[in-house]
């Protein structure tokens, strides 16, 4: 089955990670189509899945990847500011050291 990923949607870490969370259960292959449009090859390893639920369990991973880094980037600074003061001098800490 093949399946088409919008690259604009999905980073390539996120395409990456899940098809490792996916490598138990299918082999998957990547190709870029264009820059923007990336396909996926994937073969189902001895499981009995049809070509829906093979596409929703490919979307789902992507989107919950896709979440997992958007809660990152949103929480970098603040998990920065707590490392730094959990485990430092906090007192000879300014925001510019922490840019």
């Amino acid at each position: 089955m093949k399946i088409q990923i919008d690259r604009n949607i999905y980073s390539d870490s996120c395409i990456d990670k899940a098809i490792y969370n996916l490598s138990d259960r299918f082999s998957i292959s990547r190709s870029l189509i264009s820059p923007t449009l990336e396909e996926l090859s994937v073969v189902v390893k001895g499981s009995n899945y049809n070509d829906t639920m093979i596409e929703r369990t490919v979307i789902d991973v992507l989107n919950d990847f896709k979440l997992r880094d958007t809660i990152e980037k949103e929480t970098h600074e603040i998990r920065v500011i707590l490392y730094a003061k959990a485990f430092g001098d906090f007192d000879d800490i300014r925001d510019s050291d922490l840019e």
